[in-house]
């Protein structure tokens, strides 16, 4: 027997993918004013760069809610990656060692976010099975198993797992259609089977 509750939290922080943005928005304002004022051989190369810069920064400050939307910041992350891996080959050419190694790192960063936040909306479980208690992906430990677990407490949609090394878990969690009776008799039973191993171990 296994139950799964789905949680109410996020995989990725919106703040985490705005960070990203102004800084593509960043890097392309400082490299586009230094090209236009310092190199005289592609000063439109430089303009471009700097309007790209401005139009990202204003989009990502003025409408922060309408880029955080899956499918608007996956476009323009497509946009940003073109950009900035253009700009990386661009330099590498020109043997520009110092703008080569902070666009390619930018690239690799940008192609690493594509992926990723496309998971952004993914729902995020709890999996409560025979061997113990499997974390959500945001959790900075993975797995408990019932050795270590004091009590379980599934009420009003909130989740709480207490520890016996004091150790406290607590989520929302979304709408779902659970045998509260049943899930509470699983988790009780669970943890009285595992008392005898959690005191030889503490021996």
């Amino acid at each position: 027997m296994a139950f799964d509750i789905p949680i109410i939290e996020e995989k990725i922080k919106p703040h985490q993918i705005t960070s990203l943005h102004l800084v593509c928005a960043l890097a392309y304002i400082v490299a586009g004013t230094i090209i236009v004022v310092y190199n005289y051989t592609i000063p439109q190369w430089g303009a471009l760069m700097l309007a790209a810069g401005l139009i990202l920064l204003g989009t990502t400050i003025i409408k922060n809610k309408w880029i955080l939307t899956s499918q608007n910041n996956i476009i323009i992350r497509v946009i940003e990656f073109l950009i900035t891996v253009s700009f990386a080959v661009y330099s590498f050419l020109l043997q520009w060692k110092f703008p080569t190694l902070i666009f390619g790192v930018l690239s690799a960063v940008l192609l690493f976010a594509i992926f990723y936040e496309r998971t952004a909306s993914v729902s995020l479980f709890v999996c409560f099975a025979d061997d113990g208690i499997h974390l959500p992906a945001t959790s900075r430990k993975r797995f408990i198993s019932w050795t270590e677990i004091e009590e379980v407490i599934f009420r009003y949609y909130t989740l709480s797992i207490d520890c016996t090394d004091n150790k406290f878990f607590q989520w929302t969690t979304k709408d779902i259609n659970i045998n509260n009776i049943e899930f509470d008799a699983f988790c009780t039973n669970k943890i009285e089977e595992s008392m005898d191993k959690r005191i030889k171990n503490n021996w």
